[in-house]
């Protein structure tokens, strides 16, 4: 598996029991599990409970639920005709479909990442490239972006179209991918499928991305009414302030001085950026991911499709990367990728850094005269990291 890829083309491995990290959603537990009955709900807004029944119970007594207990319902409202499905691992804790009497269909699903789930530039790419895109350039990443309410925050979402039928050689695809990135936790929402039946559902998507409960950002009050005490039925409280991220205290380094730092992305834990002569630009971000992250070479050959290059082996890669020390013992190993096809021109400087509890990328792209003539610098950055 990629960083996190797989067919629903995330950035980064996800497990069930990131789902804690998002107590607005934490009613999605249930779908980490397959789900036979296929249900519609609506989903009141509600604050906090100060403890589950589980953390009330006597020391030493199990709890057990009931046999009629309500099966817990998703902090949303799942639009008419839209069908639950199962949602059978993976990275997924919800999944739809929306058919029509033509055969024609919309997949959608949610999926919670943990931590740094890969750059927002590196996900709209997979997307693209799923529907026979070229890559996005960092700088053109804004003119794709539209803002889009989900509950009470403010997401981005991206919308793409294959330029060829994909399907049964008779349509085009279509993908809508919302993201939410909230302290500790990214939440994507995404529907594709045939390109006329996702814009005839455009409306519906959205209206179900602004119906999530999300909790009050920063922790701030909510508007909602308290449930009614005891009520039958009613869930646990999910409403409320979300929890703190994860620590991820940046490493020390010492950056060239023509680099200009600019604000990191939701999904970076900084950036850079370069210029040169004639308008040429570079991008310096740097993400941490899981500790395995995937692996390295499946990184670097997701690099390489990017990059419009084919897939290498075990054997090619260590032939083709280096390793360098840094300056607190670690090593990183050293990608280098010169464009081919739509991407000629460009280049990537990439330094992946594998420690015990994540695996961070440094990663340097732009225009390939302004990189070339920046890979002494590149190399000075990443040998002078030390992390705490």
């Amino acid at each position: 598996m990629l960083a996190g890829d797989d067919s629903d083309g995330y950035l980064m491995p996800m497990r069930c029991r990131f789902v804690y990290l998002l107590p607005p959603l934490l009613a999605l537990s249930w779908g980490c599990k397959p789900e036979e009955e296929v249900r519609v709900y609506q989903a009141p807004k509600e604050r906090p409970a100060t403890a589950t029944a589980a953390s009330a119970a006597p020391a030493n007594t199990s709890v057990t639920p009931a046999a009629n207990a309500p099966a817990p319902r998703p902090p949303w409202i799942v639009p008419d005709g839209w069908t639950e499905k199962a949602s059978t691992g993976g990275m997924r804790i919800a999944s739809y479909a929306i058919a029509s009497a033509d055969g024609r269909s919309v997949d959608v699903s949610v999926v919670p990442l943990g931590g740094q789930s890969g750059s927002m530039l590196d996900n709209v790419n997979r997307w693209r490239d799923q529907v026979g895109l070229s890559p996005l350039a960092e700088a053109d990443l804004a003119g794709s972006r539209q803002v889009v309410k989900i509950g009470e925050y403010e997401g981005e979402l991206y919308e793409m179209v294959s330029d060829k039928p994909m399907l049964d050689n008779k349509y085009k695809v279509r993908t809508l991918a919302a993201v939410l990135p909230l302290p500790g936790t990214t939440v994507f929402f995404k529907a594709t499928g045939e390109d006329a039946l996702v814009r005839d559902n455009a409306d519906k998507f959205k209206a179900w991305l602004k119906s999530v409960q999300t909790g009050s950002p920063a922790g701030g009050p909510s508007s909602a009414p308290a449930p009614s005490a005891g009520a039958p039925g009613t869930p646990p409280d999910m409403r409320g302030p979300v929890a703190p991220p994860p620590s991820t205290s940046l490493p020390k380094w010492e950056v060239p001085t023509t680099w200009k730092s600019v604000p990191a992305s939701t999904m970076r834990l900084a950036s850079f950026a370069l210029s040169g002569p004639n308008n040429q630009t570079g991008d310096l971000s740097v993400v941490a991911l899981g500790p395995a992250a995937g692996g390295t070479l499946a990184n670097v050959n997701r690099w390489r499709n990017q990059f419009g290059l084919g897939p290498i082996d075990d054997a090619t890669l260590a032939e083709t990367t280096t390793t360098t020390d840094l300056s607190g013992g670690e090593k990183a190993i050293i990608v280098e990728l010169a464009g081919e096809g739509s991407m000629a021109g460009k280049r990537m400087l990439a330094a992946i850094v594998p420690r015990p509890d994540r695996t961070w990328f440094y990663k340097l792209t732009g225009d390939d005269a302004l990189i070339s003539g920046e890979k002494a610098n590149f190399l000075k950055f990443v040998q002078s990291v030390k992390y705490p």
